[in-house]
């Protein structure tokens, strides 16, 4: 991994760390995570007024690549509110991020690119996973399949697959708009972000409004002013991390490792859960949270 795209990672990693942290302390519901979107897709707007002459250039595919990533954005934020309403941060962040990791490394060899992806790379992808295993346990003789299965890992695990669902595809949708739009990486990954945070915005828009209950949240944002002002700003930072991400995809041979550092967010997030949120100490997950960091370093160098 280059200096580049390690460096970017570092950034939005405590940013995105700090806006999940910002959103567990709200309870958050789609009908919030909608607001947030749309904030961030008017704030970044302008970009496609600016670049409108080359959107005609961009191709069919990459638009169908767009709404899919929209709906993975949908998934990975139904599952994000689920879990944080359901238990701590420093549980349900941790295994959001992480399993992601594992089924992108698996996809990616599925289709025949594990050749890029280095040994010690895969023992850091490994680390980080079984680090995320160990995380949700209170003691470590609990480590059974039944201790797993309750309603905060699940929606954790719903997340998961949505955020393995937009990795895969904005990587793709970015690589086949460098080659058909004359333009800068960083000019196409502006236009790309506000594709794709519009995208976002409709999906978690259809599904607050199919929903009587996130109707209801929706109304109770509209009269709250601190709600409407954190969204806001939830939404411009959400905007920005995920930028930063998708700039250092330009860097890397292969998407896994971006997957896999950017989840430096993981000790991150956890720290602020047990140390602000006041949330239990288990051996399990403070080990686990070692663990993490240890493979997020072999994925660094690796």
């Amino acid at each position: 991994m280059s200096l580049t795209a390690a460096l970017l990672i570092i950034v939005s990693a405590f940013m995105h760390a700090g806006w999940n942290f910002i959103s567990k302390r709200r309870n958050p519901s789609l009908a919030f995570f909608f607001v947030t979107a749309v904030f961030a897709a008017l704030a970044i707007s302008p970009i496609l007024f600016i670049h409108r002459g080359v959107l005609g250039g961009v191709p069919t595919a990459v638009w169908q690549l767009v709404l899919a990533t929209g709906i993975a954005q949908g998934i990975y934020f139904f599952g994000l509110a689920g879990a944080y309403r359901q238990g701590d941060i420093s549980l349900a962040y941790p295994l959001a991020r992480a399993l992601p990791v594992l089924f992108v490394a698996l996809i990616s060899l599925l289709l025949g690119n594990g050749g890029q992806i280095g040994r010690i790379g895969l023992i850091g992808m490994g680390l980080i996973t079984a680090g995320c295993i160990i995380l949700p346990l209170p003691h470590f003789r609990q480590l059974k399949l039944h201790n797993y299965q309750d309603a905060v890992i699940l929606m954790a695990l719903v997340a998961a697959v949505g955020t393995t669902g937009y990795t895969l595809i904005d990587d793709q949708a970015l690589r086949q708009m460098r080659v058909a739009i004359p333009l800068e990486n960083s000019q196409i990954t502006l236009i790309f972000i506000a594709l794709q945070t519009s995208s976002t915005a409709l999906m978690l828009g259809l599904a607050t409004l199919v929903s009587p209950a996130e109707r209801r949240q929706l109304h109770q944002i509209r009269q709250n002013r601190t709600l409407l002002l954190t969204s806001l700003l939830t939404g411009v930072v959400i905007m920005s991390t995920y930028g930063l991400v998708l700039a250092a995809m330009a860097y890397v041979s292969n998407v896994s490792y971006v997957a896999a550092f950017r989840q430096l967010s993981i000790p991150i997030g956890a720290v602020l859960g047990l140390t602000l949120q006041q949330e239990p100490r288990y051996a399990p997950k403070l080990l686990g949270i070692g663990i993490v960091s240890v493979g997020l370093i072999l994925v660094g160098i690796g």
